[in-house]
């Protein structure tokens, strides 16, 4: 017992460092994840019910406020990717690099590798921005988000 007792101070400090560390692991290797809106970026319109009808209404399906899978190229396996390393709104997507969505999508394995996601950032920002026209324009050209 007085062994226990003797060592939680090597414990606690060895915790300390492993958090500290972690810590400066997530800054140094997210350090392209862009935190601030893009130049341009404008809130969306309304977030109200009326511009979401709106948005069905041309795009032919129901829009359900920052749901991801909207953004072509994106189902429900990727937007699971994109909520868990933080991207969780289209303002998050429109904001973030491209090369950081292509290295969460690296990073999940073979089976993401195949998708392109050039793309998703200027969705993101259509789809915040209730451009919706533009939006079913550009993605009824798309193919997987390319």
């Amino acid at each position: 017992m007085d062994v226990i007792r003797d060592a939680w101070p090597w414990v606690l400090s060895a915790f300390l460092l492993g958090v500290l560390c972690g810590w400066l692991v997530t800054r140094r290797y997210c350090r392209d994840r862009v935190s601030s809106k893009p130049a341009g970026f404008a809130a969306m319109p309304s977030s109200g019910p009326e511009e979401l009808a709106k948005g069905s209404a041309v795009l032919g399906f129901k829009v359900r406020l920052n749901d991801l899978r909207a953004v072509e190229g994106i189902g429900p396996k990727i937007e699971k990717l994109m909520n868990d390393d933080g991207i969780r709104t289209w303002a998050d997507l429109a904001s973030a690099q491209v090369s950081h969505l292509e290295r969460i999508l690296d990073a999940a394995g073979h089976d993401y590798q195949m998708h392109v996601p050039t793309t998703w950032p200027q969705q993101a920002r259509m789809l915040a921005e209730a451009r919706w026209e533009e939006f079913k324009e550009l993605t009824d050209r798309l193919k997987g988000g390319r």
